[in-house]
């Protein structure tokens, strides 16, 4: 990768980081938070939900602000308000200040998303392009597998509002870096460019490409989001393989992006490899739902297709981002808004869509509901244009 991508990555990846960090590191602290507030479940589990629906709704509020305010702005904007969501929420004094505080953070956390993409999209080639955001994409995996473990230790010795306080701190640390590699504006930008959300999804490429990856990015969460629920109820396993099967898929992705992806990209192509990696996806989930049928599967088995389905995301994954996005500056910052909120209604539908089966000792469920999405999600890249 060229001096100039690095220079732009690593502080882009500081942001898509510490914005994931507020989620993955509070996970733990859940169950702590029932007994400081005393709360029931559905009032602790609602700290997730909020987060999330801030998050999906802040898309198309992100999306708006990159060509009204530029991604400097927004990136500055993000942090701050991230920052001081975190302190809210480390301050709260009830469950209802905290739920507020964590839909703030929700809505912050969203900027990364929108910004990251936009500005790698719209500053470097298409191959360096497609290697940062494999790069970005691997330090995200390691974010849901390192967070819950950096929660755990934090909890030896404070609660759940020093977590808050931590993602606060790291959001101020982040912000001089952030503000220094985000332009004011997006290069080359024609405001002349009709770039309603409208004229995006009219793009029959962009609909195309982008569905297809929320499909695929979405079998992928919806499985991660039933693991722990597959390992207790299917293969009678304690919540430490649920960790482990979190590093195995980091691993097998991390691997694959930063020593493959790039490479297979150039050999044939963007849209080559996201086909490649599509009907490896499809293979994987067909061999899942196979061996689940016969009865619960050996973890070791779960692993090794978690593993190779997690490297096909890799090989997928970043130049189906960067081919979607190949857009008029102008459309960059919404479509990648639109890009984002489709994959986290896909996540969320495919895991509410599983969950009423997931008490019952069997895969199968899951295997077929990701093998669908996984077909439709390469079905969508064989249309003709």
């Amino acid at each position: 990768m060229h001096n100039p991508s690095i220079r732009t990555l690593l502080p882009l990846a500081l942001l898509t980081g510490t914005s994931m960090l507020a989620m993955d590191l509070f996970l733990p602290a859940v169950p702590t938070l029932q007994a400081s507030l005393g709360i029931g479940v559905s009032q602790a589990q609602a700290t997730i939900a909020v987060f999330f629906a801030g998050l999906a709704v802040s898309q198309l509020l992100w999306g708006e602000a990159m060509n009204r305010l530029g991604p400097r702005r927004c990136a500055m904007l993000g942090v701050a308000l991230l920052a001081l969501a975190s302190f809210g929420c480390a301050l709260a004094p009830g469950i209802d200040t905290l739920l507020t505080m964590r839909l703030l953070q929700g809505i912050a956390a969203g900027a990364a998303t929108v910004v990251a993409a936009s500005v790698i999209r719209a500053t470097l080639s298409d191959v360096d392009s497609v290697r940062a955001m494999a790069a970005i994409a691997s330090i995200e995996s390691i974010v849901p597998a390192a967070g819950p473990v950096l929660g755990t230790v934090l909890l030896t010795w404070t609660d759940w509002r020093g977590t808050f306080w931590v993602v606060a701190a790291a959001a101020l640390v982040v912000w001089p870096f952030v503000v220094r590699v985000t332009p004011r504006q997006l290069p080359a930008l024609d405001t002349s460019v009709p770039a309603r959300y409208r004229d995006i999804l009219g793009n029959r490429q962009f609909t195309r490409l982008a569905l297809s990856h929320a499909l695929a990015l979405g079998a992928l969460l919806t499985f991660v989001a039933s693991a722990p629920q597959l390992l207790q109820h299917t293969l009678g396993l304690q919540v430490g393989a649920f960790a482990m099967l979190q590093v195995i898929g980091v691993a097998g992705f991390m691997a694959t992006a930063s020593l493959l992806s790039g490479r297979i990209s150039q050999r044939i192509g963007l849209l080559g490899a996201v086909r490649a990696g599509a009907a490896a996806q499809c293979i994987v989930c067909l061999a899942l739902a196979a061996v689940a049928a016969l009865g619960p599967p050996p973890f070791g088995v779960v692993a090794a297709l978690w593993c190779a389905f997690c490297a096909a995301m890799a090989v997928r994954g970043p130049p189906a981002f960067s081919l979607a996005l190949q857009l008029p500056t102008a459309q960059i910052g919404r479509a990648s808004a639109t890009l984002v909120l489709l994959l986290l209604l896909s996540a969320a539908i495919g895991t509410q869509g599983v969950a009423p089966f997931m008490a019952a000792p069997s895969a199968v469920p899951l295997a077929v509901a990701m093998l669908a999405m996984t077909l439709a999600s390469l079905a969508l890249l064989t249309q003709r244009a």
